[in-house]
Protein backbone atom coordinates (compact mmCIF):
# COMPACT_ATOMS: atom_id res chain seq x y z
CA UNK A 1 0.00 0.00 0.00
CA UNK A 2 3.13 2.38 0.61
CA UNK A 3 4.77 1.45 -2.86
CA UNK A 4 1.59 2.50 -4.61
CA UNK A 5 0.80 5.48 -2.61
CA UNK A 6 4.36 6.27 -3.25
CA UNK A 7 4.68 5.48 -7.19
CA UNK A 8 1.23 7.86 -7.09
CA UNK A 9 2.37 10.58 -5.20
CA UNK A 10 5.55 11.03 -7.24
CA UNK A 11 3.86 10.22 -10.46
CA UNK A 12 6.28 6.78 -11.20
CA UNK A 13 5.72 4.99 -14.15
CA UNK A 14 3.05 1.93 -12.71
CA UNK A 15 4.83 -1.46 -11.73
CA UNK A 16 4.85 -4.26 -14.43
CA UNK A 17 5.55 -8.12 -13.67
CA UNK A 18 9.60 -8.87 -14.06
CA UNK A 19 10.26 -12.82 -13.63
CA UNK A 20 14.09 -11.06 -13.68
CA UNK A 21 12.94 -9.83 -10.18
CA UNK A 22 10.50 -12.46 -9.49
CA UNK A 23 7.70 -9.80 -8.53
CA UNK A 24 6.50 -6.53 -9.87
CA UNK A 25 8.84 -3.67 -10.25
CA UNK A 26 8.48 0.10 -10.88
CA UNK A 27 11.27 2.26 -12.04
CA UNK A 28 11.99 6.15 -12.30
CA UNK A 29 13.79 9.17 -11.76
CA UNK A 30 13.04 11.01 -8.57
CA UNK A 31 15.48 14.11 -6.74
CA UNK A 32 18.42 12.93 -9.49
CA UNK A 33 18.55 9.27 -8.60
CA UNK A 34 17.13 6.43 -9.96
CA UNK A 35 14.88 4.39 -7.83
CA UNK A 36 13.31 1.03 -8.48
CA UNK A 37 10.64 0.02 -6.22
CA UNK A 38 10.49 -3.91 -5.98
CA UNK A 39 6.69 -5.80 -5.17
CA UNK A 40 8.54 -9.54 -4.64
CA UNK A 41 5.65 -11.80 -5.39
CA UNK A 42 7.59 -14.68 -3.26
CA UNK A 43 6.26 -15.88 0.08
CA UNK A 44 7.41 -13.19 2.39
CA UNK A 45 9.36 -15.34 4.31
CA UNK A 46 11.61 -16.00 0.98
CA UNK A 47 11.46 -12.15 0.13
CA UNK A 48 15.27 -12.55 0.41
CA UNK A 49 15.33 -14.57 -2.85
CA UNK A 50 14.03 -11.54 -4.64
CA UNK A 51 15.80 -8.77 -3.18
CA UNK A 52 18.62 -10.63 -3.62
CA UNK A 53 18.65 -10.67 -7.62
CA UNK A 54 17.63 -6.96 -7.85
CA UNK A 55 20.53 -5.53 -5.17
CA UNK A 56 24.29 -5.79 -6.50
CA UNK A 57 26.84 -6.75 -4.23
CA UNK A 58 28.61 -4.10 -2.13
CA UNK A 59 25.03 -1.95 -2.84
CA UNK A 60 23.03 -3.30 -0.18
CA UNK A 61 23.53 0.12 1.70
CA UNK A 62 20.96 1.61 -0.88
CA UNK A 63 18.13 -0.71 -0.18
CA UNK A 64 15.24 0.63 1.52
CA UNK A 65 12.79 -1.71 2.71
CA UNK A 66 9.33 -0.86 3.68
CA UNK A 67 7.12 -3.54 5.64
CA UNK A 68 4.41 -3.90 8.30
CA UNK A 69 5.28 -4.58 11.86
CA UNK A 70 2.70 -5.49 14.68
CA UNK A 71 5.22 -4.49 17.17
CA UNK A 72 4.40 -0.86 16.25
CA UNK A 73 1.04 0.63 16.86
CA UNK A 74 -1.49 1.01 13.68
CA UNK A 75 -0.78 4.06 11.45
CA UNK A 76 2.80 4.95 13.17
CA UNK A 77 5.91 4.90 11.33
CA UNK A 78 9.57 4.01 12.63
CA UNK A 79 12.76 4.74 10.48
CA UNK A 80 16.20 2.12 11.49
CA UNK A 81 19.32 1.36 10.20
CA UNK A 82 21.42 -2.20 10.84
CA UNK A 83 18.84 -3.67 12.86
CA UNK A 84 18.09 -7.26 13.39
CA UNK A 85 14.78 -8.82 11.89
CA UNK A 86 12.60 -8.69 15.04
CA UNK A 87 10.94 -11.77 14.25
CA UNK A 88 9.87 -10.38 11.19
CA UNK A 89 10.55 -13.59 8.71
CA UNK A 90 10.73 -11.25 5.62
CA UNK A 91 13.10 -9.15 7.18
CA UNK A 92 15.33 -12.10 8.55
CA UNK A 93 14.93 -13.68 4.72
CA UNK A 94 16.65 -10.76 3.45
CA UNK A 95 19.15 -10.48 5.87
CA UNK A 96 20.14 -13.96 5.40
CA UNK A 97 20.46 -13.64 1.35
CA UNK A 98 22.25 -10.73 0.91
CA UNK A 99 24.58 -11.25 4.14
CA UNK A 100 24.17 -8.10 5.90
CA UNK A 101 21.71 -6.22 7.78
CA UNK A 102 23.54 -2.65 6.69
CA UNK A 103 19.92 -1.55 4.65
CA UNK A 104 17.11 1.01 6.14
CA UNK A 105 14.11 -0.30 7.02
CA UNK A 106 10.99 2.10 6.66
CA UNK A 107 8.63 -0.13 9.03
CA UNK A 108 4.57 0.61 9.06
CA UNK A 109 2.40 -0.04 12.79
CA UNK A 110 -0.14 -2.25 12.61
CA UNK A 111 -0.76 -3.77 15.95
CA UNK A 112 -4.40 -3.07 17.08
CA UNK A 113 -5.11 -0.97 20.18
CA UNK A 114 -6.99 -1.79 23.23
CA UNK A 115 -10.30 0.23 24.22
CA UNK A 116 -7.90 1.95 26.44
CA UNK A 117 -5.68 2.92 23.69
CA UNK A 118 -2.61 0.41 24.37
CA UNK A 119 -0.65 -1.05 21.59
CA UNK A 120 -1.75 -5.59 22.04
CA UNK A 121 0.41 -7.25 19.67
CA UNK A 122 -1.87 -10.28 18.88
CA UNK A 123 -0.06 -13.48 20.25
CA UNK A 124 -0.37 -17.18 18.73
CA UNK A 125 -2.50 -18.57 16.43
CA UNK A 126 -3.97 -14.88 16.38
CA UNK A 127 -1.29 -13.53 14.96
CA UNK A 128 -1.25 -14.87 11.72
CA UNK A 129 -4.93 -14.09 10.98
CA UNK A 130 -4.21 -10.23 12.25
CA UNK A 131 -1.15 -9.99 9.67
CA UNK A 132 -3.11 -11.68 6.74
CA UNK A 133 -6.27 -9.91 7.29
CA UNK A 134 -8.29 -6.68 5.89
CA UNK A 135 -8.16 -3.89 7.91
CA UNK A 136 -11.12 -2.64 9.63
CA UNK A 137 -13.25 0.62 8.01
CA UNK A 138 -12.63 2.42 11.86
CA UNK A 139 -8.44 1.25 11.49
CA UNK A 140 -8.59 3.54 7.81
CA UNK A 141 -7.76 7.00 9.24
CA UNK A 142 -4.66 5.61 10.84
CA UNK A 143 -3.95 3.36 8.57
CA UNK A 144 -4.35 6.15 5.82
CA UNK A 145 -2.43 8.92 7.72
CA UNK A 146 0.68 5.71 8.33
CA UNK A 147 0.53 5.51 4.58
CA UNK A 148 1.15 8.76 3.83
CA UNK A 149 3.88 9.36 6.55
CA UNK A 150 5.81 6.22 5.54
CA UNK A 151 5.62 7.66 2.14
CA UNK A 152 6.92 10.97 3.21
CA UNK A 153 9.91 9.54 5.14
CA UNK A 154 10.28 7.61 2.28
CA UNK A 155 10.99 10.09 -0.05
CA UNK A 156 13.22 12.13 2.96
CA UNK A 157 15.70 9.21 3.38
CA UNK A 158 15.83 9.45 -0.83
CA UNK A 159 15.84 13.18 -1.03
CA UNK A 160 18.06 14.12 2.61
CA UNK A 161 19.56 10.56 3.75
CA UNK A 162 18.46 8.52 6.62
CA UNK A 163 19.62 10.53 9.75
CA UNK A 164 17.31 13.21 8.91
CA UNK A 165 14.54 10.97 7.92
CA UNK A 166 15.05 9.48 11.33
CA UNK A 167 15.04 12.77 13.15
CA UNK A 168 12.13 13.37 11.41
CA UNK A 169 10.02 10.58 11.30
CA UNK A 170 10.85 8.55 14.61
CA UNK A 171 9.24 9.99 17.43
Amino acid sequence: MVLDAFVQEYKLPSPYASRRYAGKVAEGVLYGQEVTLLYPETFMNQSGAAVKKLVPKGAEGNLIVVYDDVDIPLGEVKLSVGRGDGGHNGISSIIQALGTKEFVRVRVGIAPKSLFGKTKRPKGSRLPKHVLSNFKKSEYLALTRGIDRAVQSLACVLHEGVVSAMNRYNK
